[in-house]
C-alpha cells in the first residue's frame, strides 16, 4: 500500500417536516441558522481556518467533557508526551501542525480540561501514576470527532468518524522517543522541560521507548491501514487473550481494519459494532477501552480478580452523554438542498433502502424482550451471503480461538475456545467486580449496563449470535461520515449507489474537503492539488480485506439506479430524520 507519511449554550433546532406520499421531506432546514462559530488557533502563526460547531444536542461545556474526559487509556507518562520533540526536528511533538499530519484533530485551544492543549481525545489519567506522574492515553472523541472543509472553513462533526491514522501515530511516537534517547541535545532539551535529574530521566524514558515500541510492533500489519480505520477487535482480542492471559500463541496479526463507526443513535440500538457482537453499552465500551491501551489483568485467575485501568464511572457519563448526541443537519456552508429532488429521492429510499436502514420510521424491538417494556431500535443484521460485502472482519472475530491457559477451569476444563468468550468472560467479569468495588447495585447497576436486560434475568443482553451478518444502522446524519462500508472502501455515497464495477479501484482518503454532489471526502487523484496530497492514504480495494465489492441494491435483476436516481438518494440523506428516542 502507498501513501503512507506521502462556550455558549445552545438548544437543539427544530425541523418542520411535511408528509408527502407517507415520506417525510424537508421544508425548512434549521440546519442553515444557529451553528456556532469559533476560531482554530494558528500553528506557527499561520491564519487560522474558522471552525463551525454544528447544534448536535452538546452544549460547548459538554462538547469540552466529551473531548477530555478520560476512559482508563494510559500510553505514557503525561509529562512525557508534552516534553517529547518529533523525531527529525526540534518543534514539539504535540505541536498543531504535526499532529494534523496524522489525521488526528488539534485542540481549539487550552481549557480547563484540557490546560496543555493536548489533541482532540488525547486526555490525562486522573490516577498518579508513577514517578513522572499520571499517564496519558486516548478516549473515545479522538476516533470519534472529525472535519469536513469548505474553503477556509472546518465543520465539525462531534460523533463522527476520525480520519486519523493510527498507525502513523504510533510510528512516530516510538520514533521520537528512540531519537530522544539516541540524541543528547535532544535528551537534554527533554530532561529540562520535566525539570528533573537526566539520570532519573534515562531509565524511565528507556521503558516507556522499549513499551512503545513493543505496541508498534504489535500493530504491524502486512498492508497498513491508512486513514480513518482500526483492526480495533483485533487489538482487543490480543490485549485479553495474548497479554492479558500471558499466551502468546493466541496472538494474531491485526489485519482486518474497519472504519469508525459514528456515534449518533448508537445508544438507542439493540445491537452495536460492525457485527453486531455489543449487546450492552458497559461491555462494549469497556472492551474498548482494553483495545486502546487500556490494562485488563486477571489477577490470580479466579473471575473475581479480573481487573482492568477502565474507569467505569466515566464510562458512563460518556455513554449518557452520546445518547444526547444529534445527528449533524446539512449545512448552509455545504449548500442548498433540492426539495424536489428530495422528495422523489424519499420514494427511492422508502423503495430500496428503508427495509434494512430504516427511516424516517424506525421499528423498535418488541416490548415484551427487555425489562420493564423498553425498547431499542431495531437494527437489522444483514446476513453476508445477502450483503456480499468484504468478509475479512467477520471472518477474523468468528473463527478465531484462544488457548485458556490459566482460565480453564472456568470453560469446563477446555483448553481451547472461540477467542470470543474469553473476551466475553473477561469483559463481564471486570465490569461486575468495578460495580462491586464500586458499592453500585440494583436499578444502579441495570442503568451501568442500559437496561440492557430481558425480563427476569440479572446477566445483561448478549450481542448477535446468529448467521455471519453486518448491522445496517439508522442513515441520519451519513452524509458526514465517509468513507462508507465497514472497511471504508468506498469514498462516496453516489459510489456506494452505483454498481461495484462503477465503483473506484483507488482512491485517497485523508483529504477533509468535501464533495457536496456526491457525499463524501474529495478522494479522486486529478480533484487532489500535488501540494495537498501530503499525509493522505491511497486506498487499493485490490488489497485482502479492502473489497469495495457487495451492498448491491436494489437487486440489479429487479432494478438498477439511474444516475439521477442516485443523486435524488442523496439529496433525502442530506435531510434524513433521526430515529425516534428509545430504550425508555
Amino acid at each position: 500500500m502507498v501513501g503512507q507519511e506521502s462556550a455558549e449554550r445552545t438548544q437543539p433546532r427544530r425541523t418542520k417536516w411535511v408528509v408527502l406520499g407517507g415520506f417525510a421531506t424537508v421544508v425548512a432546514l434549521a440546519a442553515l441558522t444557529g451553528a456556532v462559530v469559533r476560531k482554530e488557533p494558528a500553528a506557527g502563526g499561520k491564519t487560522a481556518a474558522k471552525v463551525v460547531h454544528l447544534e448536535q444536542g452538546w452544549s460547548a461545556e459538554r462538547r469540552e467533557e466529551f473531548y477530555y474526559t478520560p476512559q482508563g487509556s494510559q500510553l505514557l507518562p503525561y509529562a512525557f508526551l508534552t516534553a517529547l520533540e518529533q523525531p527529525t526536528a526540534a518543534g514539539l511533538f504535540l505541536d498543531p501542525s504535526y499532529i494534523a499530519e496524522t489525521g488526528f484533530l488539534p485542540a481549539e485551544g487550552r481549557s480547563e480540561l484540557n490546560p496543555d492543549g493536548l489533541p482532540i481525545g488525547f486526555v490525562k489519567d486522573p490516577r498518579p501514576g508513577g514517578a513522572f506522574g499520571p499517564a496519558v492515553g486516548l478516549t473515545c472523541a479522538a476516533c470519534h470527532t472529525n472535519d469536513i472543509q469548505v474553503g477556509q472553513t472546518r465543520i465539525r462533526i462531534d460523533g463522527g468518524a476520525s480520519l486519523g491514522d493510527f498507525q502513523m501515530l504510533m510510528a512516530r511516537l516510538s520514533k521520537a522517543l528512540d531519537a530522544t534517547l539516541a540524541d543528547p541535545a535532544k535528551f537534554q532539551r527533554f530532561a529540562a522541560r520535566l525539570k528533573a535529574d537526566p539520570r532519573a530521566v534515562r531509565p524511565a524514558l528507556e521503558a516507556t521507548a522499549a513499551e512503545i515500541r513493543r505496541i508498534e510492533a504489535a500493530g504491524w500489519t502486512p498492508e497498513p491501514y491508512g486513514r480513518g480505520r482500526l483492526d480495533a477487535f483485533g487489538h482487543i482480542l490480543n490485549a485479553v487473550a495474548a497479554e492479558a492471559l500471558g499466551q502468546p500463541e493466541n496472538f494474531r496479526v491485526p489485519d482486518a481494519p474497519v472504519s469508525y463507526p459514528f456515534l449518533w443513535t448508537t445508544p438507542a440500538q439493540r445491537y452495536a459494532q460492525w457485527n453486531g457482537v455489543a449487546g450492552n453499552p458497559l461491555g462494549r465500551n469497556l472492551g474498548e477501552v482494553l483495545g486502546v491501551f487500556g490494562h485488563p489483568s486477571i489477577g490470580n485467575g479466579t473471575p473475581g480478580s479480573f481487573s482492568s485501568s477502565a474507569l467505569i464511572e466515566s464510562l458512563k457519563a460518556l455513554e449518557t452523554w452520546t445518547a444526547a448526541l444529534q445527528p449533524p443537519l446539512w449545512p448552509k456552508e455545504l449548500g442548498k438542498v433540492s426539495q424536489m429532488r428530495a422528495r422523489r429521492g424519499a420514494k427511492l429510499y422508502a423503495q430500496y433502502c428503508a427495509s434494512c436502514h430504516g427511516g424516517p420510521d424506525y421499528p423498535l424491538t418488541p416490548a415484551a424482550d427487555a425489562m420493564g417494556g423498553r425498547q431499542w431500535q431495531a437494527v437489522k443484521m444483514v446476513d453476508l451471503a445477502t450483503v456480499k460485502t468484504d468478509p475479512k472482519m467477520l471472518m477474523n472475530f468468528a473463527t478465531r480461538t484462544a488457548q485458556t491457559g490459566i482460565l480453564a477451569p472456568a470453560f469446563g476444563g477446555a483448553r481451547e475456545v472461540p477467542a470470543r468468550q474469553v473476551l466475553v468472560a473477561m469483559v463481564g467479569n471486570i465490569a461486575e467486580n468495578d460495580l462491586r468495588n464500586l458499592a453500585i447495585s440494583g436499578d444502579a447497576r441495570l442503568a451501568y449496563y442500559g437496561w440492557r436486560f430481558a425480563p427476569g434475568s440479572t446477566a445483561p443482553q448478549a450481542g448477535w449470535v446468529g448467521p455471519l451478518a453486518y448491522k445496517a444502522g439508522p442513515l441520519a446524519g451519513v452524509w458526514a461520515t465517509g468513507p462508507f462500508l465497514h472497511n471504508g472502501s468506498v469514498p462516496t455515497v453516489y459510489d456506494l449507489l452505483s454498481p461495484p464495477e462503477e465503483r473506484p479501484k483507488r482512491f485517497y482518503v485523508g483529504h477533509v474537503r468535501y464533495d457536496a454532489k456526491k457525499l463524501g471526502y474529495v478522494s479522486e487523484p486529478d480533484k487532489i492539488p500535488e501540494k495537498e496530497r501530503a499525509g493522505l492514504f491511497l486506498f487499493d480495494t485490490g488489497l485482502p480485506g479492502n473489497s469495495n465489492a457487495g451492498h448491491v441494491f436494489p437487486d440489479p435483476s429487479v432494478a438498477r439506479l439511474s444516475p439521477s436516481e442516485r443523486y435524488a438518494i442523496i439529496e433525502y440523506l442530506k435531510v434524513l430524520e433521526r430515529p425516534h428516542p428509545a430504550g425508555h
